[in-house]
């Protein structure tokens, strides 16, 4: 992890987390990935940046898959952590988890997988 992301006295980031985002291709979605990533983006505001997953300086990549396959190709992102959103559950770990520790090592996500 990026040191300027070790944490603030008061647990924050001390910088947002840039964290890569990474829609799957839609063939079969069983929600809305699009007012998922809304949901993500506005409930950590200033916690995390979402760039595009090709960006620069990122600490994972996060991949909002509309299903539970969540067959999105993702060796091109090398060692990054690769945190995995296939339903609207996930969502609310994903910010119940970041919140409750914003500078925790994403790896350890119980929602990260091995790229």
């Amino acid at each position: 992890m990026n040191n300027r992301h070790q944490g603030s006295p008061s647990g924050l980031p001390a910088a947002p987390r840039r964290i890569g985002l990474k829609y799957c291709g839609g063939c079969a979605p069983r929600y809305d990935r699009v007012e998922q990533v809304r949901i993500i983006s506005s409930s950590l505001r200033g916690v995390i940046d979402l760039l595009p997953a090709g960006g620069q300086d990122l600490e994972a990549i996060l991949v909002v898959a509309g299903c539970p396959t969540c067959c999105v190709e993702t060796r091109a992102f090398g060692p990054l952590p690769i945190l995995r959103i296939r339903s609207e559950a996930d969502t609310r770990l994903l910010i119940d988890e970041i919140k409750a520790e914003p500078s925790r090592d994403l790896a350890g996500s119980t929602l990260s997988v091995v790229g």
